[in-house]
This record gives structure tokens, sequence and C-alpha cells, in this order.
């Protein structure tokens, strides 16, 4: 039956109304840097970015809403580590982890099937605990604009996150606790598997795994020239890429791959609101920690830990008491939990290790550009737009800092002091 031309004049007008909102509101995603804040770091001179310390050149209003950001980020990162221990802990004390082991042996398969789906159960159950703390995370970061992603978006992003986990989680309960019936140095094997998965991951993101959560492209015209030539002074050739926004209007830069996979990834915003100089230091900054072989001592480090977390783990579960319907694979959920709680003792010096490649990486772009000025005006940059705390608390850099906050890091590029309250 043909419409009115009434009631087709409307539904064009709304569908006309809906495509304008739709372009407005991608006009004004594009645009969103540079902004007001940039335009205050953008106008701060070279005399100030070289004599002050990172206190004064940060913007006052948000680095009081960088504070309470950091207030209320970390309760809501420690209960999401918290609340999985506390699960997977009941969990077995519970007899629940037994139960559920007996019940997928009835349903039939073979021992390798049950670890598999009891592995699989065990990280579901984990991730189920952080899901409110996650979602607090989420909210606080939206709220404070720090995130564009909308609730859809954030919803799938975590159920793959939660079934890959899943799924690896699995493969290795399975594979180690065959490894165990089979021979006395399951042990041996159980530390290989983890440095192959580990520096498989690595090696493999690039190409496997960021293409599945991000958009990639060639970097500007603009920008190739400025590239090459940071690339020319580190003499290191490696591919320099741009990462379509996605999820925030906030400028990232970083290092990914191994080997022959691995690039140099710089986000859209970087490129819109960096200046030649700034992107110079940027560049030269990742060459650095390519320079430095940062990914493979970060994978290295990260394996390391691992193994001494489940080495801690196994040793504390051997010396508390069995149920009377425990066996290895019931108990998992003991170590799973145990594992957790070793993960918050390790975290802190993982971090440490990690401030100081960084501040390798820092040194090192300075040294290779001669760009003093604008490293500092980067670092000021990244930390008002990123709500960044300019003087990290203590459970904030113990537990959250992989980088140092901006204040060491202005304070050792000009060799002032960090005028931060001891």
């Amino acid at each position: 039956m043909r419409l009115p031309d009434r009631r087709r004049l409307a539904i064009f007008a709304v569908l006309l109304f809906a495509m304008v909102t739709l372009a407005i509101v991608a006009a004004h995603a594009a645009t969103s840097r540079p902004n007001a804040v940039d335009v205050r770091v953008d106008n701060l001179s070279t005399g100030t970015l070289l004599d002050k310390p990172a206190t004064a050149l940060v913007d006052g209003d948000r680095q009081l809403a960088a504070r309470r950001f950091e207030a209320l980020m970390f309760p809501g990162w420690l209960l999401s580590i918290v609340a999985p221990i506390v699960a997977l802990a009941y969990f077995w004390q519970s007899g629940l982890a037994a139960r559920l082991r007996d019940w997928l042996r009835r349903r039939g398969g073979n021992e390798t099937w049950m670890r598999f789906q009891f592995g699989a159960a065990l990280a579901s159950i984990a991730y189920l605990a952080a899901l409110i703390p996650d979602f607090y995370i989420y909210r606080i970061t939206r709220t404070m604009g720090l995130s564009d992603q909308l609730l859809r978006g954030w919803s799938l992003d975590w159920l793959v996150n939660m079934v890959a986990t899943m799924i690896l989680t699995a493969c290795i309960v399975a594979l180690v606790l065959w490894l165990v019936d089979r021979t006395h140095q399951w042990y041996l094997y159980a530390i290989a598997i983890i440095f192959v998965v580990s520096y498989g991951l690595v090696f493999a993101k690039p190409y496997m795994l960021s293409p599945l959560l991000d958009r990639f492209t060639s970097l500007p015209a603009a920008a190739v020239p400025i590239a090459r030539d940071v690339e020319t002074l580190a003499k290191i050739d490696v591919p320099v890429v741009m990462e379509v926004r996605s999820r925030t209007h906030l400028g990232t830069a970083y290092v990914e791959g191994m080997g022959p996979t691995k690039r140099v990834v710089l986000g859209d915003a970087v490129l819109a609101v960096s200046s030649a100089a700034e992107l110079r230091y940027i560049i030269a900054r990742e060459l650095g920690d390519i320079d430095g072989g940062a990914p493979f001592r970060i994978a290295f480090l990260n394996a390391l830990c691992v193994i001494f977390g489940a080495a801690v783990a196994v040793a504390v579960a051997d010396r508390i008491g069995f149920r009377r319907d425990d066996d290895p694979t019931s108990r998992l959920a003991l170590v799973a939990a145990l594992l957790g709680v070793v993960y918050l003792i390790v975290l802190p010096i993982n971090n440490a290790a990690l401030r100081r490649v960084s501040a390798q990486s820092d040194r090192y772009a300075v040294s290779l550009t001669g760009e003093r000025a604008a490293a500092v005006r980067a670092i000021v940059r990244g930390a008002d737009q990123s709500l960044h705390s300019v003087c990290a608390s203590v459970p904030a850099r113990l537990f959250l800092e992989s980088v140092d906050d901006p204040s060491r890091r202005v304070a050792a590029i000009n060799g002032v002091p960090s005028d931060c309250p001891r």
C-alpha cells in the first residue's frame, strides 16, 4: 500500500534529521583534537618548558580532575583483582570445584576434555567476578572524558576478551595436567610453554590480534619524512603506521611485535596535535624501545613473573590441607586464587622494571633528537589530556604506573627538581 504524501514527507524529514545529526557527531569526533588544552600547551614558551618543573607546566584544573580520577580508579582496579581471588577461593573451599569436576566427568569424554572445560570454567568465574569493577572502571573513564567507547562496544570487547581468555586458560590447564600425568619434569615443559606463549603473543599481535580490535593505516604524507628522518638518525628501519581512533581521543604511541613483525604505532590524535619536533621525539622514543630490546625484555619479564607466581602459588597450595574430594584438577581453583595474590605482590616489582625501560627510552629520544623542549611539551600535553596525575600517589605508582609520572620525567630531562611533595 502506498503511503500518503504527508507520511512519506515526515519519514524523509526524520531520516534527513538523523543523517545531519550523525554528520555533526562525526564532524565533532573528527575535530575533537586539537582542543583548548592543546592550545594552552602550544602557547608554553621554550624557556618555560626548559626551566620549570612539570607541576608548574600542567593545567591546574585538570590536575584536580586527575587526582579525583586517580582516587576513583585505584579502588576499582583493586576490586577487579580481589573479587576474582575471593570468588575462586570460595569456589574451591565450598566444594563447588570438585562437584563441577565430577559433573563434567559424568557428561562423558576423556580426562583431557574434562580438564579443558574446567579450565574454561575457572576463567569465566574470574571474569564474571570482575564484571562489576570492570564496568565501574569503564564508566569512570567514560564520565571523565577519557573514553569515547559506547556501552555496546565495551560489552562486545569484554565478551570477546572473556572468550579468548577462557580458550587460552583451558588449553594451558589441559596441557599442563596432561604433562603432570606423564612426567615428573612437567614443570620444565610448563616453563617452556609459558615462554613460547609470552613471546608468541607479542610476535603475532600486529597481524593476528590488533586488526581484530582496531583499524590501522599508513601515515599521513606530512608525517612520512619526519618518521624517515628519525629512523635514519637511529639507524633503525621499521614500519610506522597510524592507528585510527576507535575508542578514545587520547594520543597513543607504542611498539608492538617482535623481530620481523615489530612496528611503531602512532594514534591519529598524536599526529593531529603534535608539532614536527614533538613527533620526532615521540617516534624516537618508540625507536628507543626497539633499540633497547624493550619488546623482548618485557615479554621475558612477563613470562618470568608468571613462572614465579605459579611456582609460589603451587608451593603454598601444597601446604594447604586437601579436602576429601580434592584432586589436582579441583585444586586449580585454589592455585588460581593464590596466583592472584602473588600477582599483587609481584606487580610493583614488574612496574618498577618497566619504568626503568621507559626512562631509558626517554633518554635515548632526547639524546637522538636534541629536542628537550619538544619532549617536555609532549609529556605535558599527554598529562593534561589523559588526566595523568603529575605527582602520582604511592599506591598508584606501585600498582598502576608502568611509566614514570610527568614530574619525574620532566625532572630527568631538564635537570630540575620534581617539585612533588615527599
